[in-house]
């Protein structure tokens, strides 16, 4: 299932989809996105946990942004693009 989500870091509101969801995160690489915000690793901690129990993941890898008030550097970008099957971002407070 995709859905429409106009991006707030583009300069004119233009409509996006999201990304196409796996049937299943058996045998996949998922990478978990901490933006920064506080308490944001304690979700994570407990999102990484139930995926190595629950989901028969290949490799879970974490990464984590500068800031949650930036968009993502462009490098962070295509490291998380070239090596993960599935993102995972997550915020809390």
């Amino acid at each position: 299932m995709s859905e429409e989500y106009l991006d707030p870091t583009a300069p004119v509101a233009v409509p996006r989809r999201t990304a196409p969801r796996p049937a299943s995160l058996e045998g996949r690489v998922v990478t978990l996105l901490d933006i920064s915000k506080a308490k944001g690793s304690h979700l994570l901690d407990r999102l990484e946990a139930l995926l190595r129990e629950r989901a028969g993941v290949r490799e879970v890898v974490r990464r984590r942004k500068p800031t949650f008030a930036r968009p993502a550097p462009d490098d962070l970008r295509q490291a998380i693009v070239g090596s993960t099957d599935v993102l995972v971002e997550a915020l809390a407070d």
